[in-house]
């Protein structure tokens, strides 16, 4: 019998009516956040066979990318509304993913239709390219005594560094690069969201052995404000930096005791799904 892959898994899956996949209540309990983005990476780079997505991507990030979303936000599990900004995707596109899944549903509200995209193209693309291989993931989290007040949310400042060996690709031979991530977080122990970190440590998912997570997990709460600063060690002359930095401040949250649990069906009921993604394919053609 022929294995399904995970797309057409998680289309199986969402063809099962929800009673019979997951007896979800009507309502749950969750929060909506509006949130301010803000990344760059000038030198991040794309081979001409990389996916449209990675391409896409790596081009939006050459300048400063200005985003800003809500979140409608229930345990492991999100609902991604872009509000505004210059990135690749037009406002009023929804993005639904449910945290630690490879794969993103992005939908239009307007045309009724969806695509479903691989996280795994994006990370590469974030990573410098095709077959980059990270491994020796290490992560520590240091809290400071610095405290203050965010939306009316007691928060203290911890500093989380994330470091792990890259082996790139160049000329006819790899060299290894240590990269790390210096990331200063300000977050609170009154909101909790596993889906939120989900989001913010997106670009770790290649660490197989879970070590960023956990630690993440075990010490950081929910997140207000996120900076990160990425470098690179050992990079040969000539080879393709990728530094960059990204800055998220949320602007608004909201507690909502009940959240129709309908929000967050993968896909949404009524669309149809495409099989070319057209956000990607009209960013390139700019």
């Amino acid at each position: 019998m022929k294995r399904l892959g995970p797309t057409l898994l998680l289309l199986a899956a969402a063809a099962i009516p929800a009673s019979a996949q997951d007896p979800r209540p009507e309502t749950i309990e969750g929060y909506i956040v509006t949130a301010e983005i803000q990344a760059i990476a000038p030198e991040i780079r794309s081979s001409a066979k990389a996916a449209p997505e990675a391409q896409a991507l790596t081009g939006a990030l050459r300048t400063v990318a200005k985003l800003t979303s809500r979140f409608t936000l229930a345990s492991d599990i999100s609902r991604q509304e872009i509000v505004s900004g210059d990135f690749i995707v037009p406002a009023g596109t929804l993005a639904l993913h449910k945290a630690g899944d490879r794969f993103y549903v992005l939908a239009d509200p307007n045309a009724k239709t969806y695509v479903i995209m691989d996280a795994a193209d994006l990370i590469t693309a974030l990573e410098g390219g095709a077959g980059i291989v990270n491994t020796a993931y290490d992560a520590k989290v240091v809290h400071t005594d610095e405290r203050k007040t965010i939306l009316g949310f007691p928060a203290k400042k911890s500093l989380v560094t994330v470091s792990y060996a890259s082996s790139i690709p160049f000329e006819n031979t790899h060299m290894l690069v240590q990269q790390q991530n210096e990331i200063e977080i300000w977050h609170t122990a009154h909101l909790v969201s596993g889906a939120a970190l989900d989001h913010l440590f997106f670009k770790f998912q290649q660490d197989r052995t879970g070590t960023v997570r956990k630690a993440v997990a075990a010490d950081i709460g929910f997140p207000l404000e996120v900076r990160f600063v990425i470098s690179q060690k050992g990079a040969k002359k000539g080879a393709p930096p990728q530094p960059g930095s990204f800055h998220m401040l949320v602007s608004e949250v909201k507690l909502e005791k009940k959240l129709e649990t309908s929000l967050f069906n993968v896909p949404p009921k009524g669309y149809r799904r495409l099989e070319r993604n057209p956000y990607f394919a009209g960013a390139l053609a700019k």
